[in-house]
């Protein structure tokens, strides 16, 4: 480099990158941020979090951040008690080459807890008389093996018995909503051996926005927005196509080596663009911390549902308890979305106050966040 050596570059491309590793190794990168209001009100405590909350859980903070040192995380966690934020923290690389952290801001993608949003939009078109949960699939897409049998209400629970040949939903390249839906029809199949019975499979949720497409006569993209971006002032939620200046899309990062827990930003996950247009209202949706519980708490305890509406979209339509785009335990609503490099795992008590999100941008099978959202949810609700 010779006399090219600036004392930004030295910054930027040295020092930078040597504090990065010393934080993935010690965790002392990451600020953690406590915020509070009297007000139960999520929207304005979370959005003053440069505020530390000195009366916050010393004690959950240390036991979260002694989590995350042992496992290594890439990406925000935002925990929910009472209606506040008691903790939130964000560590690792939004994009290793430009030396851009991740922080509360960075809008990660959270693919399939979408399908949550999705099953709304349905049971607000259920709500409003223009669908019923037991119409069936012919209605919409005659076409389908099996679609006679096929009710909406198994879709949004997959025991519909679909699958799709060869695992993938969409084309391999950009076409419309109604153009992707018609490549999925070509290689639909319908098991009876499935029918009934709990499958995860995309395609269900492909066909549902199809659905909400032709009941409504709008745009998936235009209900999504309309019905959340909108609807709640949503400041840093974007469709995966999409690009905003003032809107951070974090990269997504995997290993290789699929059984190696590594931290160290080598393999940068390549999304080819129809993927983002294909995973039509199943995981094509970026959002940072807060949007995210903004919108599940709406969608659990707001105006968009009644209480009816609700009980009925949540009830357990299998063993696998997985009921309109979530699992459902006791007093804990979750989901979990895997894919392009990126890991999101939420858990939202049925009354909205208490919740945990996990937004990761380093997807690793050897280091699930799973079992660590599922352990701090636990702590938040007095169970250890």
């Amino acid at each position: 480099m010779g006399v090219g050596f600036t004392g930004e570059y030295i910054m930027k491309k040295v020092i930078l990158p040597m504090l990065m590793l010393f934080s993935i190794i010690l965790g002392t990168l990451p600020s953690t941020v406590y915020a509070a209001d009297d007000s139960d009100d999520f929207d304005s405590s979370v959005n003053s979090s440069s505020a530390v909350d000195t009366s916050a859980d010393s004690e959950l903070s240390q036991d979260i951040d002694s989590l995350l040192n042992k496992k290594g995380y890439s990406g925000t966690i935002l925990v929910i008690k009472d209606g506040k934020p008691i903790y939130q923290t964000s560590r690792g690389y939004a994009n290793f080459s430009n030396s851009a952290f991740n922080n509360e801001n960075t809008t990660y993608e959270i693919d399939s807890v979408q399908k949550s949003m999705t099953a709304a939009m349905i049971m607000k078109e259920v709500q409003k008389k223009k669908l019923s949960l037991s119409d069936k699939l012919s209605e919409f897409y005659p076409d389908i093996p099996g679609s006679k049998k096929i009710t909406i209400r198994q879709m949004l629970d997959m025991t519909s018995g679909l699958v799709m040949n060869g695992g993938s939903v969409g084309p391999d390249r950009i076409m419309s909503d109604p153009d992707i839906i018609d490549s999925d029809i070509d290689n639909i199949k319908f098991s009876k051996l499935l029918y009934k019975k709990w499958n995860y499979s995309a395609v269900n949720y492909n066909l549902l926005s199809g659905i909400l497409e032709m009941v409504t006569g709008n745009s998936y993209r235009k209900l999504f927005t309309d019905s959340f971006i909108k609807k709640l002032n949503l400041k840093h939620t974007i469709f995966a196509y999409d690009e905003k200046p003032n809107i951070q899309k974090a990269n997504g990062y995997n290993n290789i080596d699929p059984l190696s827990a590594r931290l160290d930003y080598k393999n940068a996950f390549y999304t080819k663009r129809s993927f983002e247009f294909d995973e039509l209202g199943t995981g094509q949706i970026y959002m940072n911390a807060r949007d995210l519980y903004k919108v599940e708490k709406y969608i659990s305890t707001g105006s968009m549902l009644t209480k009816k509406s609700r009980k009925i979209l949540y009830k357990r339509g299998s063993v696998s308890t997985y009921g309109g785009g979530l699992y459902h335990g006791t007093d804990d609503n979750f989901a979990n979305g895997w894919g392009y490099g990126f890991q999101t795992v939420m858990h939202i008590s049925n009354n909205g106050k208490n919740a945990v999100i996990f937004l990761e941008n380093y997807e690793r099978l050897a280091a699930d966040a799973k079992p660590i959202a599922k352990q701090v949810y636990g702590m938040i609700n007095n169970d250890d």
